[in-house]
This record gives C-alpha cells, structure tokens and sequence, in this order.
C-alpha cells in the first residue's frame, strides 16, 4: 500500500513486464482458438400480440459512509430499493419514431421504495449489539414491509420460498462453534441466542469486522430487490381483482435474473416460483407473465459488440435493426463463458434467465434476459421461442422504451435509478445525522 498521496510512477509496472516471472506466466496462459465465432442465425421474433400499457421496474442503490461515533472506522450503508410503475397508456408521442426522454415520465409515474440501513465494522446497536449482531439484525428488519396494506410481507414471502428447507450450518453468533439449523430461532448453546430466519443465506460470513464491507451490502441490496419483485407478481396474482392486470404488465429487472455469492441459494426457490406464478397466470388469463431484465456491462455486451462487425461497413453494421439472437449454451461455452467440456452448464444454478441478444429499432444492442419459467426454457440448449417466453411482448416493449441518453438506456430502468438513486452528499448526510442525534 502506498502513502497517503504517494503517487505511482509506472516504474513497477515496467519492471513487472520484463520480470522472468511475468514472461513464463504469459506462456502459460492459453489463447482462445484462432478461429471465427459460430455464427448466430437471427431468430424470427413473432409481433407482439397485444400492446403493453402498463410497466413495473425495480431498481436499487446504495451509498456508504463512514459515521462519527466514536469508533475509527464505523460506517453504514443506506440501501434504497425503488419500484416504479408507469403508466403508457397516457403517452402521446407527437412523431411515431420520436425518441422519448425520460422527463416525459415525470408525470406518468408513481413510486414506492424500500430503504435500509446497514451497518459496518465498528457499529453497535443501542441495545448492544455487535457490529455482526446488527448486521444480522437490519437484514431481518428490512423484510418486515409491505408493498400494499392487507398484503404479505416480504418476510413472508421469504419464508414461503424457504418453506420445508432445513439445512445445517455454522452459528452465526460470535465465538459459537456449534451448527445450527435453518428451522432453529435460538443457538442450541448455553447461551440461547436469538437466529433470524436469513441467517441461513449466511450474508454474515461476509462481514468484515476491520474493513469495507461493500460487498455483503451489495448482495443485500441485490437479494431485497428480488424478494420485492416475487412479492409484487404474488400481490397481483393473490388479488382477484389484479389477475386480469398480470399477463398485460411487463415486470422489468435491472441486472441478470440471477443471484450470486452467499445468497446464491435462492435462485432455484426463485425459478419454482416464477414457474408456478407464471403457470396460474396461464390458467387463471391464457397468458403467461411478462418478465425480462436488462445487462448493462459484462462479456455479453462485449461479445456483442465483437460480433456486430462488417469487415467492409465496420463496427455496429453486420445486424439490422430488429435482430434477435439467441444463444445456446454450447455457444455460451464456447465463445463467452469458458467452461471445460465435463463442467457444470454456466447459470444452471445461479440464473433464472435466459440471455437474448437483442438490436433494437433504433440500432442500440441490449442484453435481455427472459425467464425460465417453462419446460422448454430450463433446457439451455433449446433456442426454440418457447424457451424464451412472450418474447415478442418483450423486444416490443425494449423498441418502444429504449432512449438515446444512455448506451442500451431503457427508459423505465432510467425511471427507477432516478427514484432509487441516493445522491452521494445527500445520502452520506442522511447517515451521519443518523448517528449524530
């Protein structure tokens, strides 16, 4: 670690490269095979059958900050989970190809959030708790709303996902050796200390007591957003009076369809119950849900970008607009996420998605994600329509939403961030006052 304001010159980096070390680990590296990518054919996308009106995206955010109590050290984290719904039946575009800013939507959108406080190294409740206690603690907290009255909690819909699940892993109390099991409210010690019901996900394995603790805040983060999304499509399907509304909705995610790191757990609990709301929503209305998320960065927008090339008009020109590829997973494999030939699938575990490598109307490359919501879809072989359900609904409503102010920007995931975004001083105020009263 350098000093404070010590400045690197490069000298390392040019003593790296020519270092006997560094040379023989390049000649083991192994390139990837000097030659072209299969080719992906384009997919015949059916029109959407009806149009879309209405749209619900989450998105969320969070702001870390170190707060004045006493500890060197001590910081929080203020997550805010923004849910947007958005009314498109009230546009009224003045040119059919007009691009829509985001600031149109100001007055056709509604919003409800749900926000934290997490707290880091050197935090201690007022009741006591360690730092690794509260943590414990906030996360448990944070699942006790509700996005409507009369409705369930998302604490509940956590519990329904993880009903019957028991498994056994290590005390989450500090200087406890002992297992305990999901199904367990008290250490089965001496001193009978209270477990959560999240403490399972084991999101305090993660925290670390003497530095940052970003990233067990960011998977909470992630992990609130899609208890939130599984506790909306539930409301509408619960709700007689919404069931109509269900298929003619399009629930949109920010991010994969997926969950990673200590919550990974979740994901297939996840995919069961998207198939199972999606399943009633055919029964109940002849149509299954509309869900898809959208990738901003990652090998997938890369390879995109690698692939969309003419070698005589250049970068961006070998697809037209409307261009939908659909990668199987030997693709996958093959071209964008090594794997050896006897390894797991990539996403079998972790995904509830499928990727779709869409150009849209207006030329911009987006990476969806459509959901593994039907036999046909949990083959990741299978490219057929069918494993990418309502697709046509979707790409329609990519076209219709995209906006130029953003590379892929998607106008109600732009809505969302906008609610959910913490400004960085407002957001580090907001904690320090926290502590400061």
């Amino acid at each position: 670690m350098p000093y404070i304001g010590q400045i690197a010159t490069g000298e390392s980096l040019i003593s790296l490269s020519q270092s006997k070390l560094f040379k023989e680990f390049v000649g083991e590296i192994r390139p990837a095979p000097a030659k072209k990518h299969r080719v992906l054919n384009p997919a015949t996308v059916p029109a959407p059958t009806e149009t879309i009106n209405t749209v619900v995206a989450i998105d969320g955010s969070i702001v870390t900050e170190i707060v004045r109590n006493g500890f060197p050290g001590a910081e929080a984290s203020l997550v805010q989970i923004a849910m947007v719904l958005i009314k498109l039946d009230k546009l009224r575009q003045k040119k059919p190809k007009e691009i829509l800013p985001p600031s149109i939507f100001n007055k056709m959108d509604s919003a409800s959030t749900v926000q934290a406080v997490l707290p880091g190294r050197n935090i201690v409740s007022a009741t006591g708790l360690g730092p690794r206690e509260f943590f414990r603690y906030t996360i448990y907290e944070a699942l006790q709303g509700s996005i409507q009255d009369g409705h369930e909690t998302l604490l509940d819909t956590y519990r329904d996902l993880f009903g019957g699940r028991d498994v056994e892993f290590r005390c989450p109390i500090d200087g406890c050796k002992d297992s305990v099991r999901s199904s367990s409210d008290v250490c089965a010690c001496e001193k009978k200390n209270r477990l959560y019901p999240t403490d399972q996900l084991r999101f305090h394995e993660r925290f670390n007591e003497t530095g940052p603790n970003g990233e067990a805040h960011g998977e909470v983060m992630r992990f609130l957003e899609i208890i939130l999304l599984i506790n909306t499509l539930r409301f509408f399907l619960k709700n007689r009076d919404a069931i109509p509304l269900l298929p003619r909705t399009a629930f949109v995610f920010d991010g994969p369809l997926a969950a990673f790191g200590q919550f990974a757990s979740i994901a297939p609990r996840v995919r069961e119950e998207l198939s199972r709301i999606d399943k009633e929503c055919r029964e109940e209305t002849g149509r299954g849900i509309i869900l898809f998320s959208l990738i901003k960065t990652g090998q997938f927008v890369e390879h995109f970008d690698q692939i969309d090339f003419c070698p005589t008009k250049g970068p961006d020109q070998k697809f037209p607009n409307r261009t939908a590829l659909l990668p199987p997973i030997d693709y996958i494999h093959e071209s964008i996420v090594f794997r050896p030939q006897d390894a797991k699938e990539w996403s079998k575990d972790t995904y509830f998605g499928r990727v779709v490598l869409y150009k849209n109307a207006s030329g911009q490359k987006m990476v969806v994600n459509t959901p593994r919501t039907t036999p046909e879809s949990e083959d990741l072989s299978n490219v057929s329509l069918a494993a990418f359900p309502r697709i046509g609904e979707i790409l329609g409503v990519v076209d219709r939403l995209s906006t130029y102010l953003f590379e892929g920007g998607f106008v109600p995931i732009v809505r969302a961030h906008s609610h959910a975004a913490i400004p960085l001083r407002t957001g580090g105020e907001l904690l320090k006052g926290l502590f400061d009263e």
